[in-house]
């Protein structure tokens, strides 16, 4: 190959530890925004969903960096591909360590954004349930003394209330 291992190194050196900057702060955004979206603060929920999506285009140029690199090697796309790139140019394996703690905190800030994405489905189906029920839709289903599910309450019009 015509490229020095050591001047790749270096690239993927600064790509993993901006990628390491950018997870730290998705993090902190999505942690953030787990507070946001149990309240009612619109404004605060779009600013967060603002900085979050920044935060992730950030992180799709450095992945797309980084394969970039292992297809202009021939070390192929992927996983796999990176990890033969890393084998052919960090032979002290600092950058795979590196590389470990990044897919370790990917890993944390996907369980946050399922978390986060969890609470919003189920506060938009309250919310739908909501707007049913004032449009005077099927109404909801409830509980009797005994647990048995019963048809729910008879819609009302809201006008002649």
């Amino acid at each position: 190959m015509g490229v020095p291992p050591a001047d790749i190194r270096q690239h993927i050196e600064r790509v993993l530890r901006e990628e390491a900057r950018l997870l730290v702060e998705l993090e902190q955004l999505l942690q953030r925004e787990s507070a946001v979206v149990c309240g009612d603060d619109p404004v605060a929920i779009e600013g967060i969903g603002g900085a979050r999506h920044r935060c992730v285009e950030q992180l799709t140029r450095l992945d797309a960096e980084r394969t970039s690199a292992c297809r202009m090697l021939s070390f192929g796309a992927g996983r796999e591909g990176f990890e033969r790139l890393l084998g052919w140019c960090d032979p002290d394996q600092s950058l795979r360590a590196r590389w470990t703690d990044n897919l370790r905190l990917t890993r944390r800030c996907k369980e946050l954004n399922d978390r986060n994405g969890a609470v919003v489905a189920i506060k938009l189906g309250q919310v739908q349930q909501l707007l049913g029920t004032l449009r005077g839709g099927t109404p909801a289903a409830v509980y009797g003394p005994q647990g048995a599910r019963c048809g729910g309450f008879a819609p009302r019009d809201l006008g002649q209330a």
